[in-house]
């Protein structure tokens, strides 16, 4: 059986290698943004914030060039943030969203710790970013912040616990950006103004109705495109689900979901969604690879090694973990005194990583870039590039296996996807012309 049938063999079991190089979502960052302590709890402006209570951030890690357009929830999917105790909320200047804070509360008693979903932004003026990032101090904690009527002298949110973080009196995680325009955002169904406004009276915010959408999308801040949609404050273990719309470099608009158990058209399963996630092998070079692993646990411990594992084999290798039956040459007779080269012609072991590989360098490039599919097998394969508009700028129909010179001196400047279609596979790389 030659190699091009052996690939066709995987396509079904290594599918979440090609559904993650398609995929925006580079992962979730959870950040640890303070933890309250009896001087916090002293305030009663902002309502009684109890000593312990912890404030998370919920960041969306996106690939360069997308962005973020919605987070929704429906009957398959619902969209969902609880908790085992109650989510705290500033009753003095609480709100629904992080942009609808103004700037100039911030430093006032424990609006900063106020809890709500957001796009980018943590108030009118900043994006929310986080505090290992953050190229300024800070405008909230301690002498910054204004104490509150009945808070002990010297401010609030001066907790120096190792459990905080960065201390909220050295850095904020707030980038203040001058003439900031405010997402123009459109709430349908359950609005989550019921959980997360101005006063503290449930565990969660569950929804199977919901689409809070940011029709233009929006980026982070900085390269790294990570975007905050959730602050936090409780006092109870945190658990979450989001399902998102994300517009990806080319200007289509991808729908992401927590659990693919049931996926329509144009969903595709993200493990990052998914809080707290759960972990396993996160690479399928592995024999313990989980495609629905959100983080690696140091799991992975047996590379793959394909091929034939049946003693009766000419080609027999006891080598071999994963037996492909189609790659055993079993004569009627026994292959005493044969020589497997020869009997077994055109029977090829691969690894799992190579199934689906290919390179792009240098990146990124300025006139030409080279494409290296020395990985693939004997097979031909269709090449698309578009540009980041959508519009396919180059094809080639029967691209041979090997190494090519990608001629781009007649393309404009910016960001380019490449497209490789082979065996039913679709893989995706993004490259840049400087």
């Amino acid at each position: 059986m030659k190699s091009t049938n052996l690939l066709a063999l995987f396509i079904a079991s290594f599918s979440s290698i090609v559904m993650s190089a398609q995929n925006d979502i580079q992962g979730i960052v959870v950040e640890k943004y303070y933890v309250s302590d009896a001087n916090d709890a002293t305030d009663t402006d902002g309502g009684i914030l109890q000593e312990g209570h912890v404030t998370y951030r919920i960041f969306i890690d996106l690939i360069e060039g997308s962005k973020l357009r919605s987070i929704y929830g429906n009957e398959n999917h619902p969209l969902y943030i609880t908790s085992t105790d109650l989510i705290w909320n500033n009753e003095d200047r609480g709100k629904t969203f992080g942009f609808e804070i103004d700037d100039n509360r911030l430093d006032e008693n424990t609006v900063a710790l106020d809890s709500w979903f957001s796009f980018g932004l943590s108030s009118n003026m900043h994006y929310g970013i986080e505090k290992a990032l953050d190229p300024d101090t800070s405008v909230v904690g301690g002498a910054n912040n204004d104490g509150g009527s009945e808070s002990i002298s010297g401010g609030l949110l001066v907790n120096q616990d190792p459990l905080a973080g960065i201390p909220l009196t050295n850095k904020d995680g707030l980038v203040n950006i001058d003439n900031l325009v405010v997402p123009a955002l459109f709430v349908t169904g359950n609005h989550p103004q019921t959980i997360f406004d101005d006063a503290t009276i449930d565990t969660s915010f569950y929804s199977t109705d919901t689409n809070m959408l940011f029709g233009e999308g929006i980026m982070g801040p900085n390269a790294d495109n990570k975007i905050i949609v959730a602050q936090i404050t409780t006092k109870g273990e945190l658990t979450f689900e989001l399902n998102i719309e994300v517009i990806n470099p080319l200007g289509q608009i991808i729908k992401y979901v927590a659990d693919d158990e049931i996926l329509l058209t144009g969903e595709f399963g993200s493990p990052y969604l998914k809080y707290p996630p759960s972990c396993g092998c996160t690479d399928p070079a592995f024999l313990e690879y989980n495609p629905l692993a959100g983080c690696d646990d140091g799991s992975c411990q047996t590379v793959v090694v394909i091929g034939c594992s049946d003693p009766l084999a000419c080609n027999y290798d006891p080598g071999v973990n994963l037996n492909v039956p189609e790659l055993c040459c079993i004569l009627p007779d026994n292959c005493e005194g044969l020589d497997p080269e020869l009997i077994c012609e055109n029977l090829d072991v691969l690894n799992a990583s190579d199934l689906f590989a290919f390179n792009v360098y240098p990146n990124p490039f300025s006139d030409q870039f080279t494409l290296d599919m020395s990985t693939f097998s004997n097979e031909t394969s269709i090449l698309e590039i578009f540009n980041s508009t959508g519009q396919l700028v180059l094809l080639e129909n029967n691209l041979s296996t090997g190494i090519h010179d990608i001629d781009m001196n007649h393309m404009e400047r910016g960001l380019y996807l490449i497209r490789l279609m082979s065996n039913h596979r679709v893989i995706s790389k993004t490259i840049v012309k400087q």
